[in-house]
């Protein structure tokens, strides 16, 4: 077992070298400058249209509004310095989803992963390697979208004039760090499973069909008239994450779906492509 997981790991290493190299591509800083642009956005749309009303807990206690539903007395808080970052959480999961899918399932239309694996038959190293450095990358381009949404933030803050001295208090550095870490677990899950569906339907089209009609509008149609939904639809659990809870799904259970299911994901992955023939 060890002398596996030992191959395991250095085809690991070899596969995250060679697709490091890829990074070097255009469609790579497109995707860093969409995922950038939108959390800009999403942070502009927030505290723009953020009305008057009473200051409390938002999403993150459970009792107040979540997404783009924000007042000023809540973006005065400590918290507010993350609301637009988290407001604009759907549509990064969905960009994340879509990069991944789309280059996973490329590799498949364009025959390279079945010259790669005459070179290399360590599938499971290779599908390691790769999803770390899809994690990696997704940890670098939030860390930019986070530092301009920021800036977006106090420079909007400031033009409507609102009171933002708590932003740069110790608590408003801690729930910064703490939106960070949920966007980066939220977008994680949806990564991974981008790159679970590209491996077990290999085609581009039906891949998107698939993964982006369920998680996106359907999800959210059958969450606006049944409250469970957010606490078991992938894609409703992993915006619950991103947000710190919301009222109908709570933080601590929303994160343990989370995790299930982007543990499940990668299984399936790990599966598809073990067990089938890539020119199948």
């Amino acid at each position: 077992m060890s002398i596996v997981l030992t191959s395991i790991a250095s085809s690991a290493r070899r596969s995250f070298g060679a697709e490091l190299v890829k990074l070097w591509r255009p469609s790579t800083a497109v995707a860093m400058g969409l995922l950038a642009a939108l959390s800009v956005l999403s942070t502009v749309l927030v505290v723009s249209l953020a009305d008057d009303g009473p200051s409390g807990g938002g999403s993150g206690s459970g009792g107040g509004p979540s997404g783009f539903d924000v007042t000023t007395g809540q973006l005065s808080a400590a918290a507010g310095i993350a609301r637009g970052f988290a407001g604009g959480s759907t549509f990064t999961g969905l960009l994340i989803f879509l990069v991944v899918a789309i280059a996973i399932t490329l590799e498949y239309g364009q025959g390279t992963l079945r010259t790669l694996f005459l070179r290399e038959p360590r599938r499971l190293g290779w599908l390691a390697g790769r999803m770390a450095l899809t994690l990696l990358l997704i940890a670098a381009s939030l860390i930019a979208a986070l530092v301009l949404s920021v800036a977006a933030a106090a420079l909007v803050a400031r033009i409507r004039g609102l009171d933002t001295s708590a932003w740069w208090s110790a608590a408003g550095t801690r729930a910064l760090a703490s939106g960070y870490l949920n966007a980066l677990l939220s977008a994680a899950g949806f990564g991974v499973v981008g790159t679970a569906l590209g491996v077990a339907l290999r085609s581009t089209p039906l891949t998107l069909a698939v993964g982006v009609a369920w998680m996106f509008p359907l999800e959210h149609i059958i969450g606006d008239s049944w409250s469970g939904a957010a606490r078991i639809f992938p894609g409703l659990v992993f915006d619950a994450v991103s947000q710190g809870g919301v009222p109908d799904a709570r933080y601590a259970p929303a994160l343990l779906a989370g995790i299930a299911y982007t543990l499940a994901a990668a299984a399936v992955a790990a599966l598809a492509l073990a067990r089938r023939d890539v020119n199948s």
